[in-house]
């Protein structure tokens, strides 16, 4: 009775070794994506990429086998229209199954840095207000501002949304002088420096020059925003 046992457990274990290695193996789109990646690296660069198949078949289905392998040849990559074709075939096994003919076009992906949830008006960007996230780098317009550097320490000016790419009017300098504050305002030459009291008629961040006028003199001038109490006014 042991050994009829011994030997049904032993014969059960061999039966699903067999069922295990020699299965149903898919293979689907991504794999071709995958295999065209490593051909891109080779001709083009070795930046990511995303690929859109707009011919040829790319998924399929191979019973009984353990491996397959996707081979690919006679891959073109035209980098003026970003088009792609290539010749694939898939060997199951180490036999050759099938040959298809890829054609699409593929993209370039970089990481950006968005909101990492929503900023409200007024508020002044950290890094832990900011993610990144990949797309396609072709998706980027002159006006997007996707740099962290670009983007820490500038002011919302409207409400910036989770996950959405920030535009340059969306952010600006912080705010340090609005219009109607009262500042001092240091009038510089080479000998000597006087302060009197100014009315800001306008916003102006850090290093910004705007227009304040004397709250004695009623003279108006340009000045340079130091802080958020003072200009400086640069006498010749």
């Amino acid at each position: 009775m042991f050994k009829f046992c011994s030997f049904t457990i032993l014969f059960c274990l061999a039966w699903c070794q067999v069922a295990f290695s020699a299965a149903t193996k898919y293979v689907a789109e991504a794999d071709f994506a995958q295999a065209l990646n490593s051909e891109f690296v080779e001709q083009v660069s070795d930046e990511n990429v995303d690929w859109e198949f707009y011919g040829g078949q790319t998924n399929f289905a191979f019973e009984n086998v353990s491996q397959v392998k996707i081979m690919i040849s006679k891959a073109k990559f035209d980098e003026l229209q970003n088009k792609f074709s290539a010749e694939a075939e898939v060997f199951a096994d180490g036999k050759p199954m099938v040959k298809t003919q890829l054609q699409g076009k593929y993209y370039i992906l970089g990481e950006i840095w968005v909101p990492a949830r929503n900023i409200n008006k007024g508020e002044v960007l950290t890094k832990d207000m900011l993610k990144t996230i990949t797309i396609r780098t072709n998706r980027i317009k002159p006006a997007n501002v996707v740099e962290a550097d670009a983007l820490l320490g500038k002011e919302a000016k409207r409400t910036l949304r989770e996950g959405k790419i920030i535009n340059d009017k969306d952010i600006g300098k912080v705010i340090l002088i609005h219009k109607g504050d009262i500042v001092n305002s240091l009038y510089r030459t080479q000998k000597m420096q006087i302060s009197a009291k100014a009315e800001a008629l306008e916003d102006g961040g850090k290093g910004d020059k705007i227009e304040v006028r004397n709250t004695s003199s009623k003279k108006v001038l340009f000045a340079e925003v130091v802080d958020a109490d003072t200009v400086v006014v640069e006498m010749q």
